[in-house]
């Protein structure tokens, strides 16, 4: 089971965790969780994901564990979850372009489309 540490920060200092999150493409929790831990592998893989969502055909219907193909099965499960996470909140956010999430499955799985522009 995983755990949560809570630490209190100011309105300035979050402020700051935040900017330099947001200029690595990252969440201030997976910003700091890779400060802390640098060798776990989500900056290697989250760049990886969006550039192969960037490359798919428009119309094409994906979930993320389709997209890393075979690589899925080296990536350790902390990291898919923190890829399926960040990668939902980008798109929520518009930060990944013409990608819109769709649905989620029985398995729990969250879909997306890749979408023309005018869509």
């Amino acid at each position: 089971m995983a755990k949560v540490i809570q630490i209190p920060v100011s309105d300035d200092e979050y402020a700051k965790l935040e900017e330099k999150a947001n200029a690595e493409g990252s969440t201030v929790a997976q910003y700091v969780k890779d400060i802390i831990l640098p060798g776990n592998d989500f900056r290697r893989w989250f760049p990886e994901l969006t550039q192969r969502v960037n490359s798919m055909q428009m119309g094409t219907d994906f979930n993320i564990r389709a997209v890393m193909g075979t690589d899925w099965v080296n990536i350790p499960k902390g990291i898919k979850l923190a890829l399926g996470r960040v990668f939902y909140q980008h798109v929520d956010a518009g930060k990944v372009a013409n990608v819109t999430a769709t649905q989620m499955d029985s398995a729990k799985t969250q879909w997306y489309t890749k979408k023309e522009d005018n869509q």
